[in-house]
């Protein structure tokens, strides 16, 4: 019934040596809870260690150097995780940065699979009502309501007003929408309404299906902001705080705008049944989770609907990337773990046997 055993690891070696008031805590304490991948990993990495660090180097890592001239030596054979072409030269993985990318799972240029993250809605100015996705390695601030009508990413079907607007931009390279651009359209859109006979072929379809909201001129538009822009709020050690896009991507609730996402209150109101996912003080509960589900304009409602249609025993609702996270063998580690793994932005609801509907 999903249990896993394996032989109880030396909790000697993981002692904690930080003296204080708390009891200590042994295998005992798990309740009977065992997870094969804390033994599976250790043991990798207790041997890739041991192989680094040989029998007369304590605690010293080699460097890319040193291991090039221990591949090509006799000790070759005690190195077979380094990585080398057909002329023995070592193989240096390269980090997002190195490979220009900002989100998603990538080659390394080694063999391995390096992991840049995910994209977060907060690093720029724009609403909570955007939603931003890995594109190709880089993190794009979109409009769903727009890319559902195949309006924010560019191709031959493209209405006419949307290919105009990009025209007029320096960045002839664009393969989407920018949110400056998306406001534009909506400028234009406002503006033509009372004059058909004027209007940009098809423009009256942003106004007539929703997509756009007239109000006052947004500041964002003299802010001078481009595509770059936009990108370079999401580099991965950016600070996102002082970027250009974080500053002045500014659109305030009776400005001309895309209608995008309903709001959501970064601290909201939470339906029946959804709390908290484990801060200090609360419900601490872990799972193994089986599937993710990006939300796009959904809520908690369509994160809970996508939970009990797959049966999952717990749903996660993170905030900050619109995702629904979906776990089964869910148990409920009262307080033995007193260590948060909450983002504060994360949501949960246990659908287990006897959980609020």
């Amino acid at each position: 019934g999903g249990k896993r055993y394996w032989d109880v690891p030396l909790q000697g070696e993981f002692s904690n040596v930080h003296k204080g008031e708390e009891k200590k805590l042994g295998v005992e304490s798990l309740n009977g809870f065992k997870d094969l991948a804390d033994t599976v990993v250790y043991d990798a990495a207790k041997l890739k260690f041991e192989r680094m660090v040989g029998g007369e180097r304590c605690y010293k890592y080699m460097t890319h150097d040193e291991i090039k001239e221990r591949k090509q030596s006799n000790y070759a054979a005690d190195m077979p995780f380094v990585k080398t072409d057909d002329n023995g030269n070592v193989c240096v993985p390269m980090s997002c940065s190195d490979l220009g990318k900002q989100c998603g799972e990538w080659n390394d240029g080694c063999g391995k699979t390096i992991i840049c993250g995910m994209c977060d809605v907060g690093r720029t100015g724009l609403p909570s009502t955007w939603r931003v996705q890995c594109v190709e390695g880089q993190c794009v601030d979109y409009c769903p309501p727009w890319n559902e009508k195949g309006y924010w990413f560019l191709s031959d079907d493209s209405p006419s007003i949307v290919r105009e607007t990009i025209q007029e931009q320096s960045e002839h390279q664009q393969k989407y929408l920018s949110p400056v651009d998306a406001v534009k359209i909506c400028e234009v859109a406002c503006a033509n309404t009372w004059n058909e006979e004027k209007s940009p072929p098809g423009i009256e379809s942003f106004i007539n299906t929703g997509l756009c909201k007239c109000g006052t001129t947004p500041s964002i538009l003299k802010a001078n902001l481009t595509l770059q822009d936009f990108s370079s709020a999401h580099a991965l050690n950016a600070m996102c705080r002082e970027t250009k896009a974080r500053k002045e991507a500014v659109l305030l609730e009776d400005d001309t705008q895309p209608i995008c996402c309903p709001y959501i209150p970064r601290e909201p109101d939470l339906p029946i049944g959804w709390k908290r996912l484990y801060a200090m003080g609360g419900d601490n509960f872990e799972g193994e989770y089986f599937e993710h589900i990006r939300m796009e304009c959904g809520g908690f409602k369509e994160c809970e609907s996508a939970a009990r249609q797959k049966q999952a025993e717990m749903a996660v609702f993170d905030l900050s990337h619109s995702m629904c996270y979906l776990a089964r063998n869910v148990v409920k580690f009262e307080d033995i773990f007193t260590v948060t793994k909450d983002n504060g932005s994360r949501v949960f609801i246990d659908l287990r046997n006897g959980a609020t509907s």
